[in-house]
């Protein structure tokens, strides 16, 4: 199985980081529905408010294997969601990796 995880930090004040934080979850809730090769599909908002660099928003995402998340990615509703939170984003960090590989 192939996994993506994203963890994204806003560039907003605090103010505004709770209703964009939202609109940024419900944009990416709504594509497991439109995309038939994710397989699991978990977006979270931080509620961690200790002396710590958090980051926002956390994606952690499923697919059968690479082919299927590279073609994840060129959904233009993937696209869409992708390209309306570079426009608010100020940090992303991404990890991807197989699990049951042997080495």
């Amino acid at each position: 199985m192939y996994k993506h995880i994203v963890f994204w930090k806003l560039k907003v004040n605090s103010k505004s980081r709770k209703d964009l934080c939202q609109q940024v979850k419900l944009k990416l809730d709504s594509l497991p529905n439109k995309i038939p090769e994710i397989i699991e599909y978990e977006t979270a908002i931080n509620i961690g408010n200790y002396d710590a660099s958090f980051f926002d928003i956390s994606l952690i995402s499923s697919f059968k294997d690479e082919v299927d998340f590279w073609k994840y990615t060129k959904y233009p509703e993937h696209d869409e969601v992708v390209n309306f939170i570079k426009s608010i984003q100020d940090t992303e960090q991404i990890v991807d990796y197989e699990t049951n590989v042997k080495i």
